[in-house]
């Protein structure tokens, strides 16, 4: 646990210079490293806490001279290391203060990094309690640092005579308006232009591979080289190999061709929110590779807008649309995709060209090995409407995605995918989609997408999307149970999101919807968010088609400055993109939230509450919601997020205080959880069941009863909370049904349920039904689940 974190300084230095053609052919063993990872040494004396990717932590009382004996270079390299204060003053000696820098200068004497000192507080656990998991935090931290990627200086220029011949002209095709020459005419087809531009993906290709044969090293694309008039290096895909490092060097552009076709974007293994499929490849895309980078400071440009890819999404001006939800529509698109996903086709099966015509060979992952094989024999292929991610790392490891600008994006932006050990850092994202036609839809530009992947740190980003800022997904439905993990072990911190399309609904951090595989150990600190389209800090969004798991999500130190709905929104039953008849079978877990120290400013968007409490599940309660020590600016209340909506499991809140901006009066917040004693049972005839709950311990307990109608019994704990009898609530939910079984609550604090019935004939049914006895009383609120079922034979 850090004493004080604040957004960590880079001392870099780009390179500017890179080595000549008669460097470039030494051997991988005379090559210097560019590497600034530092590790903490093996069997270290415990001076040392932490070595995370920006922080090194260390105890009270370390000198300068123990803590350069501890550190190593990652790549044991020959680094240099000096220790520099808050003035960046060197220290020779002495002890390390928090807040001081050790700078690292790799082996080549050029590239730099420098790393945030802190001071280690042993009282921060105890202070913590629930709220944080420091030992997990710092576990990810360190594992994410010490496979961060580094790369030899071995530089291939993609400007170098060696690449000249591959460069060549060619015409980008894209378009410019409709017919109509107005936007709202919706139905006016496009009007198409082109341009003749020099184009790079093969000199780029080159470079890659021959960094990649020569052991590693780095692609350099510069600022200053390109033959097009503007500047920019015009490229379709770009595919990464292992232990290369794509570093756009800071003033170049690359723009990505806006020809949608396979010839600038091949068919490859991707996904679409959350649907494996073939389809055209990302722009920046790596599929099974190992220590792979996207750096340099450059540009990015999707170079997408109102009338290129865009129209996909809603298929206006004559264009085919992603969103027809046609079971039997003659292109792909969601109802086709979630068709595939629902009845497992298998991934092979699954492609989507240009033209929907057959590729020769599709890329499989064999190994450690990508292979080319032709499609299964039964495959049909479709025309695509599915716009490719910007960046995708499909199960790779070690990625470092830092440093670059990214623009104009056709979808996600950077969608880590199966992937392991992932650092994106210092990102420039800027997708802003409302200052065009239709300004108030979404647009799918999500802007961090870590799916079914583990190890993942996102640190000092600025991010302005229209769509969600930090989208972390696991898969959809059928296709995320069976062929997806989870997404876990994830940090975002010292970052910047902001949203400022106002017609979406938006978060700055989201989990969900796409989420059947499970997400789990999320951390979010010291994060400011805002923008007049933002709707919440974080927002969990699931339902029964998808199943899976949101648990330990793990928030402090943040900073809210305005949101249109609330601060957090659980939302158990969004809505479904494609349904299916009867395959809303799989209760979703939404558990172990934890709100530390989340604060809005006086900014805040007038008359919010803290939670947006939109649907829930009585039968799968969001459960154990903790939320403590901080303040929230408005003329509402805490009791409003649960106007409509009480079926929450363990809700507590520890000294909130909202002030109201209008007249500065403060309400302090404490609840109370409410409980029942161990004495709820079911009576069916003169026979007595003692009712057991479900718990994280126990979650598929089933308590059996003789017949299939039984009233309950039970009692209130009210030891725990004697002011329920004034003004509280009881009441039961069976299974899926909204309407609630009466409960009469007696003055001792014993409660009597009206006559539940079981109904064993629902699509959803296998061996139990659900019980909720649902308390409240103003912000007092828990949901205690029972699983039960009537004995075969019965009544």
């Amino acid at each position: 646990m850090l004493v004080a974190v604040a957004a960590l300084v880079v001392a870099s230095a780009p390179r500017v210079a890179w080595a000549d053609p008669v460097e470039s052919q030494a051997s991988t063993a005379e090559r210097r490293s560019t590497g600034t990872v530092v590790v903490a040494k093996q069997n270290e004396s415990g001076m040392i806490k932490t070595v995370g990717t920006s922080t090194i932590t260390v105890r009270n009382g370390v000198t300068v001279q123990q803590l350069k004996a501890q550190i190593v270079a990652k790549d044991t390299s020959r680094q240099s290391h000096i220790v520099v204060n808050k003035d960046h003053q060197e220290k020779r000696s002495g002890v390390i203060a928090d807040g001081d820098q050790l700078q690292v200068t790799a082996e080549n004497g050029e590239d730099r990094f420098a790393y945030r000192l802190a001071i280690y507080d042993p009282d921060a656990k105890k202070r913590d309690g629930a709220y944080w998991n420091e030992d997990q935090y710092n576990e990810i931290d360190q594992t994410v640092n010490a496979n961060t990627p580094t790369f030899k200086d071995n530089y291939c220029d993609i400007t170098d005579p060696k690449y000249a011949g591959l460069v060549r002209r060619v015409t980008e095709t894209f378009y410019v308006g409709n017919q109509a020459d107005n936007p709202a005419n919706k139905t006016s087809p496009l009007v198409a232009s082109s341009q003749e531009v020099w184009y790079y993906t093969e000199a780029i290709h080159a470079a890659i591979r021959d960094c990649h044969e020569s052991g590693g090293g780095i692609v350099v694309i510069p600022a200053m080289g390109s033959r097009n008039a503007n500047g920019a290096y015009y490229s379709g895909a770009i595919t990464l190999l292992s232990n290369v490092n794509l570093r756009i060097e800071t003033g170049a552009v690359v723009k990505f061709m806006r020809n949608k076709t396979n010839k600038y974007y091949p068919v490859v293994l991707s996904s679409y929110e959350g649907t494996d499929f073939y389809n055209f490849s990302p722009l920046i895309y790596a599929l099974n590779q190992t220590n792979i980078a996207v750096t340099g400071g450059g540009t990015l440009d999707g170079q997408e807008d109102m009338w290129n890819w865009r129209p996909w999404k809603k298929g206006y001006w004559g264009e085919p649309s992603v969103e027809n939800k046609s079971l039997d529509a003659p292109y792909g698109e969601n109802g086709i995709l979630n068709q595939m996903n629902f009845e497992d086709v298998p991934i092979r099966k699954r492609i989507f060209t240009d033209d929907g015509h057959m590729p020769s060979a599709v890329p499989v992952i064999d190994g450690d090995t990508v292979k080319h094989v032709p499609p299964p024999a039964d495959a049909v292929a479709m025309k695509s409407t599915f716009r490719p991610h910007f960046i995708e790392t499909n199960h790779s490891r070690n990625v470092l995605i830092e440093d670059v600008k990214i623009r104009n994006t056709p979808f996600w932006i950077v969608h880590p995918l199966n992937s392991e050990n992932v650092l994106i850092r210092d990102l420039d994202i800027y997708s802003d989609k409302t200052k065009d036609f239709e300004a108030t839809g979404w647009n799918n530009d999500d802007g961090t997408n870590p799916e079914s992947s583990k190890n993942v740190v996102m640190e000092r980003n600025r991010v302005t999307v229209s769509d969600d800022g930090a989208a972390i997904k696991a898969g959809r439905n059928v296709n995320g149970r069976m062929h997806r993990q989870p997404s876990e072990n994830i940090i975002v911190r010292d970052s910047l999101y902001n949203n400022d399309n106002i017609g979406t609904y938006s978060a700055a951090v989201s989990m969900g919807s796409e989420m059947s595989g499970g997400i789990r150990n999320v951390f979010i600190e010291h994060n400011e968010f805002g923008g007049p389209g933002l709707a919440m800090i974080l927002k969990i969004k699931t339902n029964s088609y998808r199943g899976g798991f949101v648990e330990k999500i793990y928030l402090r130190h943040n900073l809210l400055k305005m949101a249109r709905s609330a601060m957090v929104q659980l939302d158990s039953n969004y809505s479904e993109t494609v349904s299916f008849p009867n395959a809303d079978i799989f209760n979703p877990t939404v558990r172990n939230i934890y709100l530390d120290d989340v604060n809005t400013a006086p900014t805040m968007t007038p008359g919010r509450t803290t939670f947006q409490f939109s649907s829930a599940a009585s039968r799968s309660p969001v459960q154990n919601v903790y939320y403590r020590n901080s303040t929230f600016h408005t003329s509402n209340t805490l009791q409003a997020a649960f106007n409509s909506n009480k079926n929450i499991k363990n809700l507590v809140v520890e000294n909130v205080t909202y002030i109201d901006p209008s007249t500065g009066a403060e309400t302090v917040y404490n609840t109370t959880p409410l409980n029942v004693l161990d004495e709820t049972v079911a009576h069916a005839g003169d026979e007595t069941v003692q009712l057991t709950p479900v718990s994280v311990g126990n979650p598929n307990v089933i308590n059996k009863v003789s017949a299939h109608s039984f009233t309950i019994t039970g009692q209130v704990d009210l030891a725990t909370y004697p002011g329920f009898l004034v003004g509280g609530t009881a009441r039961i939910f069976v299974d899926r049904s909204g309407t609630a079984i009466p409960v009469t609550v007696n003055a001792d604090g014993s409660f009597t349920s009206g006559t539940i019935t079981l109904n064993d004939d629902q699509y959803w049914y296998t061996d139990r039904h659900y019980v909720a006895l649902n308390l409240f009383n103003g912000i007092n609120i828990n949901t205690i689940v029972y699983h039960v079922a009537a004995d075969a034979g019965t009544s």
